[in-house]
């Protein structure tokens, strides 16, 4: 109600004088997104482009990390770019449709398509130089007793899963038509940068709402998730798995 609100650029320090909450960048974040200390460290580091190294951790355990991450975005977009402009993605897009889920939304929420070939993804990564080893650590591929590789994901409609820095970390492919003998849905394996039990689907794009609203709305799946984003009910998340 009043400008009580005032940023020390000199010091770098904040100061609330309505309600008495001041501090640094670190304690803003923390504050405001409602997060440790560690992870408002990481979502600064995120924003300026600085990589963060614990002095307890392991330096290789970061890079591998760093690793699939990238290896993640990059799938993500690769997967969005097939949903938009492959012509065999065309039962992709009617399942959208038929879901009321138009382009722009799928844009928001990063929506792709995994093509139906065994090994599309395998040359992908070999074209783009990520190590084959890296393909099967991400679950990207499966390796068979044989030791021959394969997809993992094959002609589903692909759900970037995202951590709460809003960094791809995994997938959620869902199959386009019903079937006896395949899964409803097929999830990324547990990874370095993945724990599905520490993960919500949209966490990162509700968690501000979450905190205002004090309350969170838990869905089934991700287009229940999608679908009361789009309705505006923006405190929905989703469980990785039920």
């Amino acid at each position: 109600k009043t400008p009580s609100f005032h940023v020390n650029s000199a010091r770098q320090i904040y100061h609330c004088f309505g309600c008495g909450a001041g501090g640094d960048v670190f304690k803003f974040l923390m504050e405001y997104e409602g997060v440790d200390f560690s992870t408002a460290a990481r979502m600064l580091a995120e924003r300026a482009g600085i990589r963060v190294t614990w002095s307890d951790a392991d330096p290789r355990e970061g890079a591998e990390k760093d690793q699939l991450l990238k290896l993640h975005e990059e799938v993500a977009l690769a997967f969005h770019r097939n949903l938009l402009e492959k012509p065999n993605a065309e039962k992709a897009r009617q399942c959208l449709r038929s879901r009321d889920l138009d382009t722009q939304t799928a844009k928001d929420f990063l929506i792709g398509y995994a093509p139906p070939g065994r090994d599309t993804i395998a040359r992908w990564g070999q074209k783009k130089g990520y190590p084959a080893a890296l393909l099967e650590q991400a679950g990207l591929v499966v390796r068979t007793e044989q030791g021959d590789t394969y997809d993992r994901f094959r002609d589903r409609l692909m759900f970037p899963i995202r951590n709460e820095l809003g960094r791809v970390v995994a997938f959620s492919g869902r199959i386009l038509e019903k079937s006896d003998k395949l899964a409803k849905y097929v999830n990324s394996p547990e990874t370095p940068g993945f724990r599905k039990g520490r993960i919500l689907y949209a966490r990162d794009r509700a968690k501000r709402h979450i905190l205002d609203a004090k309350t969170a709305i838990l869905c089934e799946g991700q287009i229940d998730v999608i679908r009361c984003h789009v309705a505006g009910v923006n405190t929905a998340v989703a469980a990785q798995g039920t």
